[in-house]
């Protein structure tokens, strides 16, 4: 999957604009980048 910036949107490019991490084992973890907003 590859992260791209929505310049309209400004959404965040780490999370998608989703504001947390789907992890792998299961559960998800809130954006570091972002701090769960979803926004850059």
């Amino acid at each position: 999957m590859k992260a791209t910036l929505d310049s309209k949107k400004n959404t965040c490019i780490y999370c998608s604009g989703k504001g947390y991490f789907q992890l792998i084992l299961g559960g998800s973890e809130t954006c570091p980048c972002c701090e769960g907003s979803g926004k850059k």
